[in-house]
C-alpha cells in the first residue's frame, strides 16, 4: 500500500517532468521527448515526438525498452532502427528510457545516431582502404623509431623479407652503399621527401632498387620521433631504363659507323672513324682493328689511343681467331677485351679494346657491347677491302701489280706540284727485242719475261719511288731524291740486273735487253710534267735508234746541247 505522502510526491515529480517535456528543455528539442505512464499512455511529449507518440503502441522495440526500465528501475539505453516513422528521420536513433517517480511513469528521449554512426562507419572504412591503398600501391610500407629501428612494416612484409625479419632491426643496416659514400637515408629523414631512390638488401644478397616517399615524426614536445615512409621496387623499371640506354648506345654507335661506311670513301679514314667511334662508345683507353688480307695474315688497320701491347696482341691472336665470343684477359699493366670480325661468316679481322692500370677490367655489358658491335666493323673492313680492290684494279696493272699509266701520271703530278728542294728522275725503260719473243716463244713466255723485269724493277726500288707499267714492253720509274749525279749508278744497275732477261730471248740474233731514257727534275725549275715527259721520251727515242742495251739522261731543262749518250 502507497504512502499518501510519497504517491502526492510521484505525482508531482511526473507533473515537472511532464511541463519539462511539453513547455520546458525538452520541448524544442530535435529528438522525441515522450513522458509514458503506467498504463502505457502518453501523457505528454514535445514536437519532436509528436509522430513517435502516436505510433508508440506499434513499436515493440521501444515498448520493451521501456518495460525494461521500469522493471529495472533505473536508466536504459539502446539504439533502435525507425522505419516510416513520420517526424523522425529514417535510421539509427538512441533512446534512453528513464523511470520517473514510482508510480512506473517512464521518460523517453530519443537521439538521432545516424550520422555519427555513419562517420564512425565511413571512418572505419576509410581507414580500411587507406591500408589496402598502402598494401596494393607500396611493395614495402614502414615506420621507424627515434632509434632508427623499424617499429612497423607492412604486414606481408616486403622485398623479400617477413614483417618479422624487419621489425626491431635497423633500417639503415638494409641500405647498400659504395663504400666511402654517405647517402640520405630516408629512415632518418627530417624533412618529408618523395621520389627518392635508395638500394635495399635482399635476404638472397642481392639488391633492390626502391622509389621511396617518406615523412618525418615529431613527438609532442618537438623531438624527431622516427619516420614513416612507402618504398616501391622499380629494380625491373630501372633495369630496363639501363638496356634501353644500352640498346641506344649501341644503335648510336652502329649508325656512325654505317655512316662511315657509307659516306667516307677513304678505306683508311672509313676504318679510322669506325674505331673512333668503338674507341669512345666502350670507354677505353685505345683501340686497335685488325684485318686480315690473303697471305699477308693479321695486320693493323686502324689504331686510336693507346694501343694494344703487340706482345699481348700476339699472345690472344690466336684465342681471337678461335672463339666466337668476346675474349677478356687481364694483365698486370691492363685489361684487353677482343672480338673476331666477319664478314658472311669469313673472319677478315679482329677489334681490340684496351684498358690501362693494374685494377683494369671488363664488365659483361662491355663485352655484349663489342659483340653486337663487331657485324658493322666485320662490314666496315670488307668495305674497305673492297674499296682498296677497287682502287688496285683502277690504279694498278693486272699482270704485274705495278702502277698503270693514269696512276703513274697523277703521282707525279702530285710530286712536282708538291714542289720542295727535293730532286727526282722520271726513267722510262723498254725491252729490247721483245716482239721476237712473242713471236718465236709465245705470249706466256712473253708475259713470264714482263713480269720478270717488274721484279727487277721493284728489286732497286726505294723508299719514295715509284714505279708502273706503262703499257705492251713500256716501263717507267720515277726515282725519288735522284739527281743527275746519282742517276748513272742506278740505271747501270738496272741494265746488269737486266741480264736475267736473257733466257727469254727469241733468238741468240734478237738477245733480250733493255733501253733506258732518263730526265732529271732539277727542283724550283718550275718545268712541268709535260716537259719532264718530253724529255725524257726523247732521249729514249734515241737510244732505241742508236744500237739499244744502254742509256741516256736528257739534258737540263734550260740547256740548248744535245743530248749526250753517257759511257
Amino acid at each position: 500500500m502507497s504512502v499518501p505522502g510519497e504517491t502526492a510526491g510521484a505525482a508531482q515529480d511526473e507533473v515537472l517532468v511532464a511541463r519539462m517535456v511539453s513547455t520546458g528543455p525538452f520541448a524544442l528539442a530535435d529528438g522525441p521527448a515522450i513522458l509514458v505512464g503506467q498504463d502505457d499512455k502518453v501523457q505528454a511529449r514535445n514536437m519532436a515526438g509528436a509522430d513517435l507518440a502516436r505510433r508508440l503502441p506499434e513499436l515493440s522495440d521501444i515498448a520493451s525498452l521501456i518495460a525494461e526500465a521500469r522493471h529495472a528501475g533505473r536508466g536504459i539505453s539502446a539504439v533502435i532502427e525507425l522505419r516510416d516513422v513520420p517526424g523522425t528521420a529514417p535510421g539509427a536513433t538512441s533512446f534512453s528510457a528513464l523511470p520517473v517517480g514510482e508510480d512506473g511513469a517512464v521518460l523517453l528521449i530519443g537521439r538521432d545516431v545516424s550520422v555519427d554512426r555513419n562517420l564512425r562507419s565511413a571512418l572505419v572504412d576509410s581507414r580500411q582502404r587507406y591500408r589496402d591503398l598502402v598494401e596494393i600501391s607500396a611493395d614495402l610500407a614502414w615506420e621507424t623509431d627515434a632509434e632508427g629501428r623499424f617499429a612497423f612494416v607492412s604486414p606481408h612484409g616486403g622485398i623479400g623479407w617477413s614483417a618479422a625479419d624487419l621489425i626491431g632491426r635497423r633500417a639503415d643496416a638494409f641500405l647498400v652503399t659504395p663504400p666511402g659514400v654517405t647517402v640520405d637515408s630516408p629512415f632518418r629523414t627530417r624533412e618529408a621527401r618523395q621520389e627518392m631512390e635508395i638500394t635495399f638488401r635482399r635476404p638472397d644478397g642481392g639488391e633492390a632498387r626502391l622509389e621511396t616517399a617518406a615523412a618525418p615524426l615529431f613527438a609532442a614536445d618537438g623531438s624527431w620521433a622516427g619516420a614513416r615512409g612507402v618504398c616501391r621496387d622499380v629494380t625491373d623499371d630501372r633495369m630496363r631504363d639501363m638496356e634501353l640506354a644500352r640498346v641506344g648506345a649501341r644503335q648510336r654507335l652502329t649508325a656512325h659507323i654505317m655512316r662511315a661506311i657509307r659516306d667516307e670513301t677513304d678505306p683508311d679514314r672509313m676504318l679510322s672513324l669506325a674505331a673512333e667511334a668503338v674507341f669512345r662508345g666502350g670507354n677505353a683507353d685505345g683501340c686497335s682493328v685488325y684485318r686480315i688480307l690473303p697471305g699477308t695474315g693479321m695486320s693493323l688497320a686502324a689504331a686510336v689511343g693507346t694501343p694494344v701491347p703487340d706482345a699481348i696482341f700476339e699472345e690472344m691472336r690466336e684465342r681471337i681467331t678461335n672463339s666466337r665470343e668476346p675474349a677478356v684477359e687481364a694483365y698486370d699493366i691492363g685489361a684487353v677485351l677482343a672480338h673476331r670480325l666477319s664478314h658472311h661468316h669469313e673472319i677478315n679481322g679482329a677489334v681490340l679494346l684496351w684498358r690501362a692500370g693494374e685494377t683494369a677490367d671488363w664488365s659483361d655489358d662491355d663485352a655484349q657491347l663489342i659483340a653486337d658491335l663487331s657485324d658493322q666493323l666485320g662490314i666496315a673492313l670488307h668495305q674497305a677491302a673492297a674499296h682498296q680492290h677497287l682502287e688496285r684494279l683502277s690504279t694498278t696493272d693486272a699482270m704485274t701489280g705495278l702502277l698503270n699509266r693514269r696512276a703513274f701520271d697523277d703521282a707525279i703530278t702530285r710530286r712536282l706540284s708538291a714542289g720542295g728542294g727535293v730532286p727526282g728522275t722520271l726513267t722510262y725503260v723498254d725491252l729490247d727485242n721483245f716482239k721476237k719473243v712473242n713471236d718465236t716463244k709465245g705470249h706466256q713466255v712473253g708475259d713470264q719475261a714482263l713480269v720478270h723485269l717488274s721484279d727487277i724493277l721493284k728489286r732497286q726500288a726505294q723508299p719514295g719511288d715509284l714505279i708502273a707499267r706503262l703499257g705492251g714492253d713500256e716501263f717507267a720509274l720515277w726515282l725519288d731524291g735522284v739527281s743527275v749525279a746519282e742517276a748513272p749508278a742506278r740505271a747501270e744497275w738496272i741494265l746488269e740486273t737486266g741480264k736475267e732477261l736473257l733466257q727469254y730471248s727469241g733468238s741468240p740474233d734478237y738477245p733480250v735487253g733493255l733501253s733506258i731514257g732518263m730526265a732529271v727534275y732539277r727542283p724550283g725549275s718550275g718545268e712541268s710534267r709535260e716537259h719532264l715527259i718530253e724529255r725524257a721520251d726523247a732521249v729514249m727515242y734515241e737510244i732505241k735508234h742508236g744500237g739499244k742495251g744502254w742509256y741516256r739522261i736528257a739534258p737540263d731543262a734550260d740547256a740548248e746541247t744535245t743530248i749526250e749518250t753517257p759511257g
